[in-house]
Parts: C-alpha cells; sequence; structure tokens
C-alpha cells in the first residue's frame, strides 16, 4: 500500500516511519526517561529483533488482500487496517459500515445455536462479486426470523501484547475480590483449538477469544476469509455450498506467515499515551473511585513472566479486570460465546478512550457520558453516582477519563 492509499485511507503516514524514529530515538541523554510512545508506535524497550518483525507486522495488516491470497468468498474487509484505523493502525472503528459487523445466533430444539448452518454466527458482508460480478452469492444478511441480531464495533489493539501477559491466575483471582454493589465478574473459559484445551479469555467484547495468535488466525478467516494453519476451511456464502472453480488457492490458503505476522504487530504495539494531570483530571480519578467504577475496571495489573523482557513484570494500566458481568437487559445481545451468556460483557478497558469515535459493543454511544449512562445490571450503581453528580465533578470525571 503506498502513501496515497494510506492518507486516502485516514491512516496516519507517521505509521510507517516516524513513529519508529521517535520511539528508536529523539530524546537526549540528559532526560532520565524517554517519552511515551506515539499512537500506534512500537511499545518501549522493544528490542531490535523485535522492532524488525514489528514492522513486517504492521505491512501486513496495511496490506489489502485479493483472490490471488484467496479472499473470500465472503468477508467483512481486505486488510486488518480497513477496519482498524481510529487515530493510527490498530485503532477501532472509524465509522458504522464497513468496520461494525454483525453476529447472530438463536435457539433450535431448545439448545443455544450459533446457526452455522446458514452462515453463523459472524456474518461477512462482502463477497467475490466485488471483484467478479458474475460470483451469484452477494454479502451475507442475517436471515429473516433470527432470533438475536448483535451489531459489533471493531475494537482497539493498542497494548494488547501486555494484556496477554497478564497471568490467567491474576485475571480468576480478580474474580475472588469481594465487592460491594453485587459485583461478581467471572472469567470466560474458552476453547482453544490450537491447544485442545480451556482457557481464558481476554480479548474481543465478550472475552471470547484466549490468545493474541488464535485472535489474527480467526480475523484471517472470518473478517477477510483467508484460511490458514488454524482455520482451515473457507466459510461458506449463507451456508450455501461455494460454486466450483471461484477460489483457486488451496486451502489453508496463508500458510501461517499472515497470521504470525498481525500477532507480532498486535503483540508489540504500544499502549495508547495518557495525557499530563491536570487539578481537574486527578479529581475525577477520585471521583471515579469513589462511584466504585474501579471496582470492574480496575486501573492497574501486572504482567508475569514472559520469554521476551519486553513485556515481563510490566504494569498495565488498562482500567478493567478482563472479567464478565452482567450488564443488564438494556445492553443484552443474547449471543453466547464461551461461557459468556447474551448479557454478559468483558469490562471493557478505558485506555485510550479518546481515541475511538463510537462507545460500547454496538457503537449506539457516541460520547463517553452516553456510554456511562447505559450502564445496567451490575454497574446500575455506580450509574446513578454518575447521574448524582454535580456538573463540575461530571465534567472532571469525563476530563479523567479522556486522559487515561
Amino acid at each position: 500500500m503506498n502513501k496515497a492509499m494510506l492518507i486516502s485511507r485516514g491512516v496516519p503516514i507517521f505509521a510507517m516511519g516516524g513513529v519508529i524514529a521517535a520511539v528508536c530515538g529523539g530524546w537526549t541523554k540528559q532526560q532520565t526517561q524517554p517519552p511515551p510512545p506515539p499512537l500506534g508506535a512500537p511499545i518501549q524497550g522493544i528490542s531490535q529483533p523485535e522492532l524488525t518483525a514489528w514492522r513486517a507486522g504492521l505491512n501486513a495488516f496495511l496490506r489489502p488482500e485479493g483472490p490471488a491470497d484467496g479472499l473470500g468468498p465472503v468477508f467483512n474487509a481486505r486488510s486488518c487496517v480497513e477496519c482498524h484505523r481510529a487515530g493510527a493502525p490498530g485503532g477501532a472503528s472509524t465509522d458504522l459500515g464497513v468496520s461494525r459487523v454483525t453476529r447472530i445466533g438463536g435457539i433450535v430444539n431448545g439448545v443455544y445455536s450459533d446457526l452455522t448452518n446458514v452462515g453463523g454466527p459472524l456474518m461477512q458482508a462482502r463477497s467475490l462479486r466485488e471483484v467478479n460480478p458474475n460470483y451469484p452469492f452477494p454479502g451475507e444478511r442475517p436471515p429473516v426470523g433470527t432470533l438475536f441480531v448483535s451489531r459489533r464495533m471493531t475494537t482497539p489493539l493498542f497494548g494488547l501484547g501486555l494484556i496477554e501477559a497478564i497471568p490467567g491466575s491474576t485475571i480468576s483471582a480478580n474474580s475472588a475480590i469481594a465487592r460491594p454493589d453485587g459485583i461478581h465478574g467471572v472469567p470466560n473459559l474458552v476453547f482453544n483449538p490450537e491447544t485442545n484445551t480451556s482457557q481464558i479469555g481476554r480479548f474481543g467484547w465478550k472475552g471470547h477469544v484466549s490468545s493474541l495468535h488464535l485472535f489474527s488466525a480467526d480475523a484471517a478467516l472470518n473478517e477477510i476469509g483467508i484460511t490458514n494453519p488454524t482455520f482451515k476451511v473457507d466459510n461458506l456464502p449463507q451456508g450455501n455450498p461455494d460454486p466450483r472453480g471461484s477460489d483457486h488457492v488451496t486451502d489453508p490458503e496463508n500458510g501461517g506467515a499472515d497470521v504470525a505476522n498481525f500477532t507480532v504487530f498486535m503483540r508489540f504495539t504500544s499502549p495508547p499515551p495518557t495525557l499530563p494531570q491536570t487539578a481537574q483530571m486527578i479529581r475525577g480519578s477520585q471521583l471515579f473511585n469513589t462511584m466504585n467504577c474501579a471496582a470492574c475496571h480496575i486501573p492497574t495489573m501486572q504482567t508475569g513472566a514472559s520469554y521476551t523482557p519486553t513485556l515481563a513484570n510490566k504494569p498495565v494500566n488498562l482500567y478493567s479486570d478482563l472479567l464478565l458481568h452482567h450488564m443488564g437487559a438494556g445492553l443484552a445481545d443474547g449471543i453466547r460465546m464461551g461461557t459468556a451468556t447474551g448479557d454478559q460483557w468483558k469490562t471493557a478497558p478505558l485506555w485510550g478512550l479518546r481515541f475511538r469515535p463510537f462507545y460500547l459493543h454496538d457503537g449506539r454511544a457516541s460520547t463517553v457520558e452516553q456510554a456511562i449512562l447505559q450502564h445496567g445490571g451490575e454497574a446500575t450503581a455506580a450509574r446513578n453516582r454518575y447521574q448524582n453528580l454535580t456538573p463540575l465533578d461530571k465534567a472532571a470525571v469525563l476530563a479523567f477519563l479522556g486522559g487515561i
């Protein structure tokens, strides 16, 4: 992808070069600490081999796929950056169109179903008709009568390597902490086909993915339509058999290189930078704690041992407990993922909120305050405390959230 294409797609050009220069140099020996990396930069302390791999991952993240790569037969995007680009490559959704996907589910014979026979659980809204007008199937849509239909915004990927490096035991321990207001989070236990075991989920709106490699492999298949060693079979358009000869690339269409590159890019992209604290933001932080928001949005967790010093024993200022919570009927979508039920959602990390144009799982909120006011279930008491604040205190809370 060339510079003109990046500019036309709204992707900051610094991600290709200036960011790396800012992180790998640009401060004097007199400074005791380097400045925090800008948004979308490689993580602080990255080694030279990791930086080289990160650059390769960034290039793969930006590169559009085509039929010669195995694109389709149905897909949601042709590159990762089509959906992950708010603020910098790796960011959240920038619109309510291509980067908001649709999940479906239903009840069949009294049992929850992903409706795979009609294209579920994830709809791919585009098809090879984009490149071949004679391709017989359009993009998928929820079949008439589908019981559960949930729109999902693309989540930001900044700092995910640090989240992956938090020990599962630390996440589980959060569920044992006694908390007021009827709050009780639980981990999402999800099956990992790469290890053939159940693991604690960390990624996605319901914490339904346990590792970045699996997250990348899943996205390669279900968002771009590229089969890989983890997911070797193409999605069928609306469950229909794909016409012979429409896909000329043997499955798996990618030997794993793209998945490995996507994984490294996510693993070593830095968390979003924070803003300098003002007196108003400090006041907002205090209110955030007294309202009991921090019971779920835990400010800091810690990584454990890691194969790389870059990620080992680091603070992770994510503002999440990475647990599932019942959030009430207003936010329930009916979709089950792993052990998550229809009204359960993983506590969304709050770092980098100011770089997102939409909030909540389906983008229904265009401001942070709108998102707060739609909290229910276990968050009802905290939401009510926010509603009862003075206008000045509400502004302080929002200023604090806008700086983390």
